[in-house]
């Protein structure tokens, strides 16, 4: 816990981590009862003795499969869309980054949801398959629900994980991820910026008419030093110099 009384980082990870585990596990138990009741019949067959029983080409047994498949399909699609969008407001408001501990525990959840649907679902159908059990090699008996390809359990992991990255993937092409900081780029030293022209506005106006002016106005000469060679009167020549001067003449 922190000073103010709210949980630190790691915990608040647990918690949100564990509430969408248990939220999504809990639809899984739901769906199972769902599952019984929304298929329509039971599938007919030959006991073969020991439990065991051939129902041959039966449209009852695929379509109780079916029923699953898409069922836990569906349920995939709009966890993996609720617990995307609930972590992205959540993240935004606590500045942490929440979106993989969503996805571990979304697809932990998952995978415990299609269990207990299975599980559940067929569970209610008891009395069928102890009847099932106690049947004799030959007799035609009434087959409860079951799920004979078990690869259909990885129908609502694998959906969650799609939607849920497939969200992730917009939202990074927007580049709007709360709680992922920034990234600032890295100046290499002694590897100077240039600098950026002005902005157009007034200033820039006034900067760049005061330069025009300056270009257009010719350099004044500027005044010889005192002392120097042009302030000097000058110099009259004498007889040395080979000139005769007029009263000499």
């Amino acid at each position: 816990m922190t000073e103010d009384g709210r949980p630190a980082g790691a915990q608040r990870r647990l918690i949100v981590g564990a509430c969408l585990f248990g939220g999504v596990a809990l639809l899984g138990a739901l769906l199972g009862p769902l599952w019984w009741g929304l298929v329509p019949v039971r599938a007919e067959g030959t006991a073969l003795g020991d439990g065991e029983v051939f129902t041959g080409t039966s449209q009852a047994v695929f379509a109780g499969e079916g029923y699953f498949v898409v069922m836990t399909a569906i349920a995939g699609l709009v966890t993996g869309y609720v617990a995307y969008m609930v972590q992205f407001p959540l993240a935004r408001r606590v500045s942490q980054d929440l979106r993989m501990v969503c996805l571990l525990a979304g697809f932990a959840g998952a995978v415990a949801a299609t269990l207990l649907t299975w599980r559940i679902g067929t569970a209610l159908d008891a009395p069928l398959h102890a009847a099932l059990a106690a049947a004799e090699p030959g007799e035609t008996v009434e087959v409860g629900l079951r799920l004979r390809a078990t690869a259909f359990l990885v129908a609502w992991p694998f959906v969650f994980v799609l939607q849920y990255a497939l969200l992730d993937l917009i939202s990074a092409i927007r580049r709007d991820q709360p709680g992922v900081p920034e990234r600032t780029p890295v100046r290499s030293p002694g590897v100077t910026t240039p600098a950026s022209p002005p902005a157009p506005g007034p200033a820039a106006d006034q900067a760049t008419g005061r330069a025009a002016e300056a270009e257009r106005t010719p350099d004044t000469p500027q005044a010889p030093a005192r002392g120097g060679p042009a302030s000097r009167p000058p110099a009259h020549r004498g007889p040395s110099d080979g000139e005769t001067r007029p009263d000499e003449a």
